[in-house]
């Protein structure tokens, strides 16, 4: 049972293409024990973290794992991937959002343009944000589904931290392959 398990436990973290929880892990691999579907899984990390891989399985708080490709090989394959699930333009609004919650839909529009109305409305509908109503205006938060899906924290504060240093980190990475693949002058 282990190793076609743990295999069933690999396909569905590649084909959810998102973050699972350890319960819905242990559903798919008709697992009855949380403890044993959670050591498979950590068999699994373990497995990946000593090959050479472009890939990883990562542990998320809440007791959730992601299959995904390691962030050192994004920008490598970005001219072969596949479109996203988010325009660039959806990422970035996302993105101001998540950094500024809980903040007014005309603030957003403000910094982001009319075009961040349709932006809101799909990651509404994709189920990253959720709002309220304050008279005529939203007051936009990220959801869990957010963090989960990007990796993050669900606490505000800690969220906003990591996704400061995420965008750090890929600014750095950016500059750091724009200056090393450029030739030498004399």
């Amino acid at each position: 049972m282990g190793k076609d398990a743990k295999i069933i436990i690999e396909a569905a973290l590649y084909a959810a293409g998102r973050p699972l929880s350890i319960e819905q892990i242990a559903e798919i691999a008709k697992i009855d024990n949380l403890e044993y579907a959670d050591e498979l899984v950590r068999q699994l990390v373990r497995e990946y973290g000593e090959r050479s891989s472009s890939l990883e399985i990562v542990a998320l708080p809440g007791n959730k794992y992601v299959l995904q490709l390691k962030a050192s090989y994004s920008n490598k394959i970005s001219n072969v991937a596949s479109r996203g699930l988010l325009s660039l333009g959806e990422l970035k609004t996302l993105a101001y959002i998540a950094l500024k919650q809980p903040i007014e839909q005309s603030k957003v529009a403000k910094i982001r343009g009319s075009h961040s109305y349709k932006h809101v409305k799909k990651l509404e509908e994709l189920g990253f944000l959720k709002f309220e109503r304050a008279g005529r205006t939203k007051i936009f938060q990220t959801t869990e589904m957010f963090a989960d899906y990007f990796g993050f924290d669900h606490e505000p504060r800690r969220l906003k931290q990591q996704l400061r240093w995420r965008i750090r980190k890929e600014s750095i990475q950016t500059n750091l392959d724009t200056h090393t693949e450029a030739p030498e002058e004399p």
